[in-house]
């Protein structure tokens, strides 16, 4: 407790450049929303594919979620960015590699959520609506996306947030996000405390903000 009062705080230099921290905060932002979308949408097709019926599509489905959910989001962004480059010359830009790396490991966790709310309804409500003539495809779009989507908003939003978090990891790569900007002012001017306090009010304010938002669409999807 003495040397906690002892230590002379040393604000300045983050708040003069919250400009900087905020910019770094918008490219978590945008990076971890385009990363999410595409889970998303990957997600969902090995959802479908885990519960086709066909075993060799359920098997790889499950293969795909197994793997990419073992892998520390921290090695799998080496390998993207380091490991793809030296094996088969493809070189990702920074940003390029943290959004692969981000969306095929969102995607696994987004295939279990979805998965999960697809199996929640009623096997009836698929039977009875290809029985009236809707294809597989209107089946999925007019009935079975509604529903599942009420069920998976939640564990979506958490998601989300994970993903949010895992984008600080970023700066490993040379990504100018918030953490790169905190660590380079720690550099500076040593500053470790303050610089990284900033970096942690930022995204529990974001997290906060994200929360809300997914809270009200909850709300918003709920049946009266």
């Amino acid at each position: 407790m003495t040397s906690l009062l002892a230590y002379d705080f040393a604000w300045g230099p983050v708040l003069d450049r919250w400009d900087l921290f905020l910019l770094g905060a918008w490219l978590d932002v945008w990076v971890t929303g385009l990363s999410f979308l595409l889970a998303c949408a990957i997600g969902f097709g090995v959802a479908v594919l885990r519960i086709s019926g066909i075993r060799w599509l359920q098997g790889t489905a499950f293969a795909y979620v197994q793997i990419l959910r073992g892998v520390p989001l921290l090695v799998f962004l080496y390998w993207v960015y380091f490991g793809i480059a030296i094996v088969i010359g493809v070189n990702f830009s920074p940003i390029q590699a943290g959004i692969v790396a981000l969306t095929l490991t969102g995607s696994a966790y987004t295939a279990e959520i979805f998965r999960g709310g697809l199996q929640a309804i009623d096997r009836g409500q698929a039977e009875a609506s290809r029985s009236l003539g809707l294809s597989r495809v209107g089946t999925y779009r007019h009935v079975l996306l509604p529903q599942t989507f009420r069920i998976v908003v939640p564990p979506l939003g958490n998601t989300f947030i994970g993903l949010l978090k895992g984008a600080t990891l970023l700066s490993i790569i040379a990504v100018h996000d918030m953490v790169r900007v905190a660590n380079d002012l720690n550099i500076n001017f040593f500053t470790p405390f303050e610089a990284f306090t900033a970096v942690a009010l930022i995204l529990v304010a974001l997290v906060a903000v994200f929360s809300a938002a997914v809270s009200f669409v909850e709300r918003m999807l709920r049946l009266p």
